[in-house]
């Protein structure tokens, strides 16, 4: 570049960085109060990279990993980094992260367009003709950002050594690029850079395999939009009585495209899509529960600040309660589905199984047994030694009697095993059921519970171990 470039350069960095940053602060604050509600530690993580003439700076970004991540692994994340937050994985992935560096090209660290900075230890590994791309300014938009993947994507899978993968494969590309752009940039180019690098990284956003992978999860958002639209129509309806007023739909219009935008974005931030429908179970349920409040709570704000503060709020009241029936009794259908044709391709199979136990062990066996569709077993009946509890039903399973009552369940439903909950049994209850197994000729399992699994405590090994030996006739 010549002088008048370089200036030409640093006179638009500034220029469109002040304007940038004055246009982009609402967003600025709205991503800092997300990532505070988030987890806990600062808004903006600093990291030191190498600028032009191997000065080195402190790079901005808002964090998107926990705090110390950098002390419990690798220098780069990899796919799947358990150490990225939840509002990390947003950031990551529009690259909102990056926007933090419109302050670095303000100071003049950075330039808008040019090779992006790089960490101190990798810039050891640069060849003598690689180091002329730290002869200038790095960049916001980088050449790599335009003509290469996400780095994350081109690790292949199972890569141990990130680290090592990066600097033999990944690094000697990437320079390359930049080394083309060093030697060919004008003030005019990088102009042009702006605009078209822009464009490349919105529509990077847009990856096809991620969306071939997670098409389940895809269709499940539909199935969800689709269930918002519903519901908000539906509470309306029922607020108005059936006849909605025309003045109504205006607001009624805003408001809907309010909630069709905001709150998938709630549900992808708190993983509701992240959660199979063919495990649907009660802690899930909770988790969209506690998102679709949320959700409502962002909409409701969002129409008061908008001006449409003539809405009943009763309305979000009906909406959110037929908004979680709706999404519930829909994976519930799905659960079902999936599991029926899962088992209906095994056949039928199955070994009968009475549950002796009705606490907490027994309930876990036979969510187990009924959610897994690969479970050779069916449980059709509980035992239990509680006379109150007798006739009850658990997740659809009658509890049938107590030990005298074994023989009358196995003659008329022909069970072949007993799996005894340890974790809700007394000793005594425990040998009632399995001396009424030998005299039966059924086999019994004891089913410790977890925590019994992993104590570590001797004795209580030594005594779980006298009662857990598997039994048959």
């Amino acid at each position: 570049m010549t002088t008048g470039d370089v200036i030409a350069k640093r006179a638009t960095d500034l220029v469109l960085g002040v304007i940038g940053f004055a246009v982009l602060l609402p967003v600025f604050v709205l991503i800092a109060v997300l990532i505070k509600l988030d987890t806990s530690g600062p808004v903006f993580y600093r990291q030191e990279r190498v600028g032009e003439g191997r000065k080195l700076f402190q790079i901005y970004k808002f964090r998107t990993m926990i705090v110390g991540a950098y002390r419990s692994g690798a220098r780069l994340t990899v796919k799947r980094d358990p150490r990225i937050t939840r509002m990390g994985q947003l950031l990551r992935w529009t690259k909102l992260d990056e926007l933090p560096q419109i302050l670095n090209v303000i100071l003049g660290d950075m330039s808008l367009v040019g090779p992006r900075p790089e960490d101190p230890y990798f810039v050891n590994f640069y060849s003598e003709d690689h180091l002329a791309v730290v002869s200038v300014k790095p960049g916001l938009i980088g050449p790599s950002q335009v003509d290469g993947r996400d780095e994350v994507d081109k690790y292949p899978e199972g890569t141990e050594d990130t680290e090592a993968y990066y600097i033999e494969h990944i690094l000697p590309e990437k320079l390359d690029r930049d080394l083309a752009y060093v030697r060919s940039a004008t003030a005019w180019s990088d102009l042009k850079f702006v605009f078209v690098g822009f464009f490349y990284v919105l529509l990077s956003q847009f990856k096809s395999d991620f969306f071939i992978r997670s098409k389940s999860r895809m269709a499940l958002l539909g199935a969800d939009l689709a269930f918002m639209v519903v519901s908000y129509l539906l509470a309306c309806l029922i607020q108005f009585d059936s006849n909605i007023p025309d003045k109504a739909w205006p607001f009624m219009t805003s408001t809907l495209l309010l909630i069709v935008l905001l709150k998938p974005i709630v549900f992808l931030y708190y993983g509701i899509y992240q959660r199979s429908a063919r495990w649907v179970g009660r802690r899930d349920l909770a988790a969209m529960v506690k998102a679709s409040f949320v959700a409502s709570a962002v909409v409701v704000a969002a129409t008061y600040f908008t001006g449409l503060r003539t809405h009943s709020r009763a309305i979000f009241i009906v909406d959110w309660a037929l908004l979680n029936f709706l999404m519930a009794g829909f994976r519930y259908v799905v659960r079902n589905i999936l599991s029926g044709a899962t088992r209906s391709e095994e056949g039928p199979s199955y070994e009968k199984v009475l549950v002796a136990g009705s606490g907490h062990g027994g309930e876990s066996i036979l969510r187990s047994l009924l959610e897994d569709p690969n479970s050779r077993f069916m449980p059709i009946g509980i035992i239990d030694h509680e006379p109150h509890r007798w006739g009850a039903l658990i997740h659809g399973v009658k509890v049938m009697g107590g030990a005298t009552d074994i023989a009358m369940a196995a003659s008329t439903h022909g069970v072949k095993m007993v799996l005894v909950a340890l974790a809700d049994l007394d000793p005594a209850i425990v040998r009632d059921i399995t001396e009424a197994c030998k005299k039966l000729n059924l086999d019994y399992r004891l089913v410790p519970a977890l925590s019994d699994m992993l104590s570590r405590q001797e004795a209580k090994v030594v005594t779980r171990t006298e009662l857990t030996t598997e039994g048959s006739p």
